[in-house]
């Protein structure tokens, strides 16, 4: 059985950019939706601005659930990481949108 992550990884070997030919990076792939038990909703943008394509990929998902719920010791814990954080949610993304412009 195949991981949700070896789907995501196949499906960026697979496809390219309609417009320009350009490869998808790994980072170029989204998760958009869960789709009953058996599939997953992909969206995927090309990094030079071109329309998204949006996928229906059909997968096994049993293994992506196996991580259960959330537990209450996890929610605690990226409640301290997001008390934690100095910089505004506008400052943190400008930072993510620099860095992917390097």
């Amino acid at each position: 059985m195949r991981s949700l992550q070896d789907e995501i990884r196949q499906t960026q070997r697979e496809l390219s950019c309609p417009v320009c030919g350009r490869s998808f990076d790994l980072r170029d792939i989204r998760v958009r939706s869960y789709l009953g038990n058996n599939s997953v909703e992909l969206s995927v943008v090309c990094s030079r601005g071109h329309s998204p394509i949006i996928l229906l990929v059909p997968i096994n998902l049993k293994e992506v659930a196996k991580a259960g719920p959330i537990t209450e010791k996890e929610l605690k814990t990226i409640h301290k990481k997001i008390d934690n954080v100095e910089e505004s949610i506008n400052e943190l993304l400008k930072e993510k949108n620099d860095r992917k412009k390097d």
